[in-house]
Formats: C-alpha cells, sequence, structure tokens
C-alpha cells in the first residue's frame, strides 16, 4: 500500500511506574506497547526518573521523559499513597502541555494524573485515552474501612474519572462492565486485553528448582497468599513432599513469613521474593500449579503467565475479581471460594490425578496463545488512530493499517 495511507502519530503514554523498576501488569503493558509501536510511531513515555543519567533519553526506540525523583508510592500499610499521586500529577501537567503530541494514553489509577492529563490538555486538543486496569466503585469502603472520610473521597475522585478521556479502554470485559454500571455510555468503552511475550515463554528453559504449586505477585493483603500457606497446611499430611514457591515481595510478607514458622511450613513454602523475568520464566516452566488467590483483579496477568507456561492456574471466585473470566472452570483451570477448604480441595484434585493434571496443563498452554502482546499492540493502535483522527472514515483508517 502507498506511503500516503501512512500516519505516524505522536503517542505519549503516561503512568507513575516504569517496568522493570515496578513489575506489576500495568508497567508491563505500557512497556510492550511503547516498544511495538514505536516502529511506526513517535513514541513517549512520561514517569518518574527511576533511571540513572539525564531526564529526557531514549530507550528500545521510544522517548523517555523523567518529571522528577520517585516519591514513596507506597505506605506502611501496603497501599497507595496520596502525596505520591498528587506529586506526580502536579509535575507532569508541564511535561504534557508542551509535548505537541496527537494522543495521550493516561493509565487511570491512581485518578489524579489522569485529573492532571485531562487539564493539561484542554488547550491543546490533544487526544486522551484512559487505560482502565479496574473500577473499585463499593470496594473502597471495604478497603479503606477504618478511614471512611478518605473512602468516600476515593470513591468519588474514581467515579469522576470515569468521564475523562475521549476513549476509555479497560483491560477486561469485567472492568468494562463495571464502568458501565458507573455510568459511563458503553460506546465511549473499548475492551482491549493484555498480552504476553509468547515467545520468551516458549524458549525459555526449565530451572532446576523444582516445584508443586507457585504463587507470583505482590505480597499485599487482597493477594491473600495467606489462604494459599492454610492450603499447603492442610494437604501436608496427604503430600509430604508438597512444595510452594512465593515469587514476589511487598509489606505482607512478614506476617505471612510468620504464618509460615507458626505452622512449621518452612520446608513446605519458600520466600524467593523478587526475581528477574527470566529467572520467573524458568521458575513457571519447573512447576505444575500456579495459584492466584487474589481477591481484587483488574485482568489476572498471573493466571494466563501459568498457563503460558504449561502450568493450571487456580483462582479466587470475587466480586472484585476478573480472573475467574480468564479460565474455562475446570478445562484450562479451576476456579473455587477464597477458603483455606476450598483451595486446599482444588489443588487436591489436580496433585492426586496426574491424568487430570496433564490434560488441563495442555489445554492451559493451548488457551495462553490467544494472549498476544503484537495483537494487542494492533488493537490499541486502532484505538489511537480512531482518537487522533475521529472524523476520518473507518474504512479510511482500514486503507492505512493494511501497509502492513
Amino acid at each position: 500500500m502507498s506511503d500516503r495511507y501512512r500516519r505516524r502519530l505522536r503517542i505519549a503514554y503516561v503512568y507513575d511506574a516504569l517496568y522493570p523498576y515496578l513489575m506489576g501488569g500495568a508497567e508491563r503493558r505500557f512497556l510492550e506497547l511503547a516498544q511495538r509501536l514505536s516502529d511506526r510511531h513517535e513514541v513517549h513515555y512520561i514517569t518518574w526518573k527511576f533511571w540513572e543519567g539525564p531526564s529526557d533519553t531514549t530507550q528500545d526506540g521510544f522517548a523517555l521523559h523523567g518529571v522528577g525523583v520517585p516519591q514513596r508510592m507506597y505506605g506502611a500499610d501496603g497501599k497507595r499513597t496520596v502525596h505520591e499521586a498528587v506529586s506526580f500529577a502536579a509535575r507532569l501537567m508541564p511535561a504534557v502541555r508542551g509535548g505537541r503530541y496527537d494522543v495521550i494514553d493516561c493509565a487511570a489509577t491512581p485518578y489524579v494524573p489522569l485529573y492532571a492529563c485531562s487539564l493539561a490538555t484542554r488547550l491543546t486538543k490533544t487526544r486522551v485515552v484512559a487505560t482502565w486496569h479496574e473500577f473499585w466503585g463499593d470496594h473502597w469502603e471495604e478497603y479503606l474501612g477504618h478511614r471512611g472520610r478518605v473512602a468516600r473521597v476515593a470513591r468519588w475522585t474514581e467515579s469522576g474519572a470515569v468521564r475523562l478521556g475521549d476513549r476509555q479502554v479497560a483491560v477486561s470485559p469485567f472492568t468494562a462492565d463495571r464502568l458501565a454500571d458507573a455510568g459511563l455510555p458503553e460506546d465511549r468503552i473499548r475492551v482491549v486485553g493484555n498480552g504476553l511475550p509468547l515467545e520468551a515463554f516458549a524458549n525459555a528453559r526449565s530451572s532446576g528448582v523444582t516445584s508443586d504449586v507457585v504463587f507470583v505477585g505482590r505480597l499485599i493483603e487482597d493477594k491473600r497468599v495467606d489462604l494459599l500457606i492454610d492450603a499447603v497446611d492442610r494437604l501436608r499430611a496427604e503430600f509430604p513432599t508438597l512444595r510452594c514457591l512465593l515469587i514476589g515481595d511487598g509489606p505482607e510478607r512478614r506476617q505471612l513469613e510468620a504464618q509460615v514458622a507458626k505452622l512449621n511450613l518452612g520446608q513446605q513454602v519458600w520466600f524467593l521474593g523478587h526475581v528477574s523475568e527470566a529467572e520467573k520464566l524458568s521458575l513457571l516452566k519447573a512447576s505444575q500449579i500456579l495459584v492466584l488467590p487474589s481477591v481484587r483483579e483488574g485482568f489476572g496477568i498471573a493466571a494466563v503467565e501459568g498457563q503460558a507456561a504449561g502450568l493450571v492456574p487456580i483462582v479466587i471466585r470475587s466480586p472484585f475479581s476478573a480472573a475467574p473470566g480468564l479460565i474455562r472452570d475446570g478445562v484450562d483451570g479451576l476456579v473455587c471460594d477464597p477458603s483455606p477448604d476450598a483451595l486446599a480441595g482444588a489443588l487436591r484434585s489436580l496433585l492426586g490425578d496426574q491424568f487430570r493434571m496433564d490434560l488441563m496443563r495442555a489445554a492451559a498452554t493451548q488457551s495462553a496463545q490467544r494472549w498476544d502482546w503484537d495483537r494487542v499492540s494492533l488493537e490499541m493502535e486502532q484505538v489511537y488512530l480512531e482518537v487522533a483522527q475521529p472524523e476520518e472514515s473507518a474504512e479510511a483508517r482500514l486503507r492505512r493499517l493494511s501497509w502492513r
């Protein structure tokens, strides 16, 4: 197709976290998109200055802009601090105003930067896409129950943020439904999920450190790793050689280590802390079951990472989690209630039946093939083109994209 159909966009990602300095799903998403879209667009990433050297630099083909020294993101209770979000938003506005971007993709959480982006782009008329990994709604009262006034303010701020931006992208149908329930018209919502580096999973070699069960994620209250530890305790007599690896760190680690010590599970449960991406893939390849006992997930990337590594994922049923929607219960994963007995029962049904385990592992590996970052980047590119040129016809956009 002729070059006249090409349209290089000037795209900016805005988020107060950057992979691999912080290793959450949102960080990984923006990095993967920035890397892939920089092949055909001018891509920028505005964040805290996590790196050494100048504030403005380049990485993997895109521009990095540091707006200041990173602030403490989490308090002693493991919860996000308001101070960090406000500080980032204040420093963000000049960078957004002066960038002359065609479209800005801003992470909706922690809300305040999204307000700043929306305000800063009013004069420049830059289009804004708000990416929602989750919407909490009434979960704020449970999360901050002891701080009722703060919970009400947080809920009000979140509800207002729903209407910010020219397009809202939800990373799962679960989050899209919650946005619609909050009053956002469905025609303003696009669902574009997260992805996986499938080639890296395929090429990863199995670690020499084998395990039966593995958890990957931050050790925070909502992840409910305590349920997994109690479940292992219930299975110890039946499966005396059972080994469970906990990959990740966080404010709950000391309490969880105390739980393991109290139950005398030091030979069954191992804390590995942070590991490199390559080591994580290697450890996953050397296990059989991935447990994600989290009761709050906007997507649940660990579950599909487990599938890609050939593990059977077990996730928890919760009104605040999208993870159960990622798997087919009993086919390529299991869904159970949030209790130690239910989780132990799910684990037992696999550990005690190797034939069933092998069938489900094969199905899980096949299911993971739908989570491809190349596909996700093409879907997001289409969103950016639609938002940057809303007056252009769908046919013209398709002609421009067809040169690939």
